[in-house]
């Protein structure tokens, strides 16, 4: 039992870090100065870059059988990361932040629909609810009077929202074997649709650079990591109200460093959505505790 809370404690700290981390994401979106297809195109390459280094020395077999040869499904699901990695920093471009974190962090519920219907799994009562309350709350967010780029921006997150919930489910199919295998396809991906776009790599001044490497080759693949390894601890449902916190600490390093202040609907929405999610997540997470005591 006493081992049982240690590795309970260390899935907590583990994940709350890796969430901290991944918070500086959208801070260092906002402060690269560069054509945003040029963005899209390192935060794609470089953590694709450093995962298969470290997919190169940890276990080659999986990328001779999976990456060089992939399935179609494979195919299929690092192309909706990428599609998700793409819309999430158009919308960032777009809106405000936490517009963009609170509508992508309602992927868990796209995710709960979608595995209903392809996965056969059951929809409770608390999901169903959650569901119809989180809607209203993004109408809210979506309610207050945006301009066009804004719209744009938040209807590219709930894109990106739906994309990473498809990915979810595909990733529940196959179990989740093949996670590192996906985001290097989907890096790869990213790339390539951003160079026939019109990124320029290799146009960033030195600063931004800088900030690109913090990005691409620190952050992300650091959170990643920290992330994917909590839920060997967790239950599922407390990892998912820790991940919240992320809409809650992106937005604050924001408004701290460079002084984006979100509207009132915005927080109202983000406000409505944040406490249903953590109300679901934490009846889950009670639940799950209730059956391994039994």
């Amino acid at each position: 039992m006493l081992d049982t809370l240690r590795e309970q404690q260390r899935g907590r700290l583990i994940t709350v870090f890796g969430v901290m981390v991944l918070s500086f994401d959208t801070l260092l979106v906002r402060l690269i100065d560069s054509n945003e297809w040029t963005l899209i195109f390192w935060r794609g390459f470089l953590p694709a870059a450093m995962l298969f280094i470290v997919q190169w020395f940890s276990d080659k077999k999986l990328i001779t059988q999976h990456l060089l040869r992939p399935s179609l499904l494979t195919l299929i699901t690092a192309g909706l990361f990428s599609a998700s990695t793409i819309c999430f920093v158009l919308s960032l471009n777009n809106t405000q932040v936490a517009s963009t974190l609170v509508i992508t962090n309602t992927a868990p519920l796209f995710t709960a629909v979608i595995g209903f219907f392809f996965l056969k799994e059951k929809l409770d009562k608390a999901t169903i609810f959650a569901i119809i309350i989180a809607v209203g709350g993004i109408g809210l967010v979506f309610g207050y009077h945006p301009t066009i780029d804004e719209l744009r921006g938040d209807s590219l997150a709930l894109v990106s929202a739906i994309a990473i919930a498809v990915y979810l489910v595909a990733l529940r199919k196959t179990e989740g074997q093949l996670g590192s295998i996906y985001i290097i396809l989907a890096g790869v991906f990213t790339s390539i649709i951003s160079l026939s776009v019109g990124a320029k790599p290799f146009a960033l001044d030195m600063q931004h650079a800088i900030y690109m490497f913090l990005l691409g080759g620190v952050v992300i693949p650091l959170s990643f990591y920290l992330i994917s390894h909590g839920p060997r601890y967790l239950p599922a449902a407390e990892t998912s109200l820790i991940l919240l916190l992320e809409v809650l600490f992106g937005p604050l390093l924001v408004w701290l460093i460079i002084g984006e202040t979100p509207t009132v609907n915005v927080l109202v929405g983000s406000a409505v959505v944040v406490l249903t999610l953590s109300c679901l997540f934490a009846c889950q997470w009670r639940k799950q505790l209730k059956a391994q005591s039994h």
